[in-house]
């Protein structure tokens, strides 16, 4: 009777020994109150490259903290959060991650949007490297390539080229049931790699009804919580169902998982390229009439003087054609190529940072 409790304690301890990502040397804090400088600084920039991810459109914050190393991390915080679990180093670890997150969306965003605007190929380049630089972390956590992983590769790419491929603006009906299944999608993009929430909104059709709900509601018409309400039932169902279900897939099936996930991780590339696609009408709106017929004359889609506000805004969308490769000057794609460069060195570095060394 008095050996059970030791075999379950030497059990768990086993269990610890054999997940690295648990034993809080790559994060901020482990769980007996010890403090890690080096996880709480990759924690930190991995928040930061999260915010400024929910900023890009296209660009899945989930991603970021995959090419960063820590989506385990983050998946096993945010199941246990979710599940009513409150263990302290889950708690910290969440705290820094979405802290930073915050700031950097409050900080940053003037400052992105207007580079989105003016050095579009430039920063896509940036998010192409950082996404890329996440690779070596996933092949080395892989290991051997299997025949499971290659395909659960292939899978994970496949899903991301349909996305890619998906037409945007899908007619599909608005209404109560949607608006849950709206919320529903777009939490799963909070934790799935590769997806960005804004695109996925736009190809069900919905983007512009969420947005102007939370808009209608930050102006105070409280109608809008008619839709909002059912939004965050679906995020609140997604959230806790999706986290939950990859914490066991990467517990259970660890390497087939990975290698899904490394599948979205290369394929969310091809939603990020060309360059050259229309810009949101949230991009443009961060600029004046002057710099808006600017920007018009210079992508040759200038229209009349009498053009301004939301009409020229229009008029830039509606006659916007994408730039093919030969439209870029030299100085463009050294730029570009830097910038991927950097992007990728940036996310390689902070993978290694601070990890955690598999015991022998």
């Amino acid at each position: 009777m008095h050996g059970r409790p030791e075999n379950l304690t030497l059990k768990q301890s086993d269990t610890d020994q054999a997940n690295p990502v648990r034993t809080g040397h790559d994060t901020v804090a482990d769980d007996r109150g010890g403090f890690a400088p080096l996880g709480t600084i990759r924690t930190a920039v991995a928040g930061v490259l999260m915010g400024i991810a929910n900023l890009i459109p296209g660009v899945s914050g989930g991603t970021m903290i995959l090419a960063v190393g820590l989506y385990e991390e983050f998946i096993d915080s945010v199941a246990d959060v979710t599940a009513l679990r409150f263990r302290r180093r889950r708690i910290v670890f969440l705290a820094v991650l979405v802290g930073f997150a915050l700031v950097s969306i409050v900080a940053l965003s003037h400052l992105i949007l207007y580079l989105l605007l003016w050095h579009n190929s430039l920063m896509f380049a940036l998010f192409i490297g950082l996404t890329l630089g996440g690779t070596p972390v996933l092949v080395r956590l892989i290991g051997h390539l299997r025949a499971g992983v290659v395909v659960a590769a292939l899978a994970g790419l496949a899903v991301m080229a349909g996305i890619a491929m998906f037409q945007v603006g899908t007619t599909l009906p608005r209404n109560h049931a949607m608006d849950v299944v709206s919320g529903l999608v777009g939490s799963t993009t909070m934790v799935l790699p590769g997806i960005s929430g804004s695109y996925m909104l736009l190809v069900l059709n919905q983007y512009d009804r969420v947005v102007g709900a939370v808009a209608d509601l930050r102006d105070g018409a409280t109608s809008a919580a008619g839709i909002l309400i059912p939004v965050g039932i679906g995020v609140v169902i997604g959230i806790v169902g999706l986290s939950n279900l990859l914490k066991v897939l990467l517990h259970r099936y660890e390497k087939v998982t990975l290698g899904f996930l490394l599948g979205m991780l290369l394929g969310s590339v091809l939603g990020l390229w060309p360059f050259g696609r229309t810009p949101t009408e949230k991009i443009l709106s961060q600029a004046d009439d002057v710099q808006l017929r600017e920007f018009a004359t210079m992508k040759g889609v200038a229209g009349s003087a009498d053009l301004e506000g939301d009409a020229l805004i229009r008029h830039i969308r509606n006659h916007w054609s994408s730039r093919t490769a030969s439209d870029y000057t030299p100085r463009e794609v050294s730029a570009a190529a830097a910038a991927l460069a950097a992007g990728f060195v940036t996310t390689t570095l902070l993978g290694r940072l601070g990890a955690a060394r598999k015991p022998r």
